[in-house]
């Protein structure tokens, strides 16, 4: 190398161990790096990694930088080993023996009938050098470098992938290690609810007060099913049912906090009058479409699966949004006379045979108490009989717009 390769060199590697990962996710880094090394005078002009993740909906994590396109992201469903593209790429060989490959399309060997290979011949690129980034728990992934100019790549240039995978496979792996809790968080606790965890509330009575529509939804006669159905059933039962209503509250910006048993506990914040009406006309619309989904699904036949018929009960009111339980065990919950309202409130819809019952408090918000009064029942551990209507049919009043800003109003406050 000359001195100018040689500093050029050491400018890199610092900046991969010092600076890159304040660029945020690697695909930001790969997207920098791409130029850096074609300052230098290599003719990269594609730049991939493979990076296993631990999500529910997918295995791994491609990303890919391309010279003149930026970069994307492209995810994989299932185990890597069932995966076909993986399973035809240089990164699984590179991978397996843990050894740089470098190969140059057009020689008609093993590697120029892989699938990758065929795919990037078809670009344009002329040669593909394949590197493996070691983790610290001694698991390896792909990182692959790509050329399109008539040469390929110099012996000095390969040496160089191999030296920066090194800071590389850190900075991958410091990112995948933040991806994992999040993921986890997300998926056990919510996405809102996780990220005030992430973001330092994790101990017991951290959070606050909030106004919030609460929604509680349990299943019909789910004792019963529970008693004779076997276990793979009722777990598809469970899941069913519970992806339809998340998928929809979801879908309305709202936040399912709760899988308990049958029952889903769903939360709609808000801050004042109309982020309220808000809140409470996207509850209306997220449940009244999952019980719409719900009669679909027992219309199309559930398999060998008992029909689903829930009940669901509404209330509006001041709660507790954060931490409850022991010294070392906390829940990220919402708790208070809100909650266990709502919560017998489902339980009254059941013995009345509503498919939904809302709260005087939602019926004010809503302005919808003629003609959908149902009653006043007594509610077990409450001292007075409540009122309680059926949801109002949504109308444009409702209609502020798309999604609900509720959470936002909340989160900026």
């Amino acid at each position: 190398m000359t001195v100018i390769e040689r500093s050029s060199l050491s400018e890199l590697l610092e900046w991969l161990s010092k600076d890159a990962k304040m660029l945020g996710h690697p695909n930001g880094i790969f997207a920098v790096l791409g130029e850096r090394l074609l300052k230098m005078g290599i003719e990269v002009d594609r730049i991939s990694a493979g990076i296993s993740i631990l999500d529910p909906n997918y295995h791994g994590e491609g990303l890919i930088w391309e010279r003149g396109v930026g970069p994307r992201i492209r995810y994989c469903q299932g185990a890597a080993e069932g995966n076909e593209s993986y399973n035809q790429s240089l990164w699984k060989r590179s991978v397996e023996s843990g050894k740089v490959i470098r190969h140059k399309f057009g020689h008609h060997d093993e590697y120029d009938k892989l699938g990758i290979s065929q795919e990037l011949k078809a670009q344009g690129y002329t040669e593909y050098v394949s590197v493996p980034m070691t983790f610290s728990d001694g698991d390896l992934h792909g990182l692959g470098f790509a050329s399109r100019t008539a040469d390929g790549f110099r012996d000095g240039d390969v040496a160089l992938f191999e030296r920066i995978a090194v800071p590389l496979s850190m900075i991958c792996e410091l990112f995948n290690s933040r991806r994992v809790s999040e993921s986890i968080l997300d998926t056990y606790l919510g996405a809102r609810a996780g990220q005030r965890v992430m973001n330092g509330e994790i101990q017991r009575g951290d959070g606050e007060h909030i106004n919030a529509i609460v929604a509680f939804s349990d299943i019909r006669n789910f004792t019963r099913f529970s008693n004779y159905l076997p276990d793979k059933a009722l777990l598809r039962l469970l899941n069913e049912y519970f992806g339809i209503i998340t998928s929809r509250v979801e879908q309305h910006g709202g936040e399912i906090l709760k899988f308990i048993g049958d029952e889903v506990l769903a939360v709609f914040p808000y801050t004042d009058a109309q982020s309220a009406r808000i809140a409470a006309c996207e509850a209306m619309a997220a449940l009244r479409e999952s019980l719409a989904e719900l009669a679909a699904t027992n219309a199309d036949g559930f398999a060998d699966l008992p029909a689903i018929h829930v009940g669901m009960g509404v209330h509006a009111g001041r709660v507790f949004f954060g931490n409850v339980g022991g010294q070392r065990r906390l829940d990220f919950t919402v708790v208070g006379p809100v909650v266990n309202e709502a919560a017998r409130i489902a339980e009254l819809s059941k013995r009345l045979n509503q498919e939904m019952l809302i709260s005087q408090a939602v019926a004010n918000i809503l302005d919808c108490g003629e003609g959908t009064y149902v009653g006043t029942y007594p509610l077990k551990g409450f001292p007075s009989p409540v009122n309680v209507y059926q949801a109002p049919e949504l109308t444009r009043s409702c209609a502020f717009g798309p999604g609900n800003t509720a959470f936002l109003a909340l989160e900026k406050n």
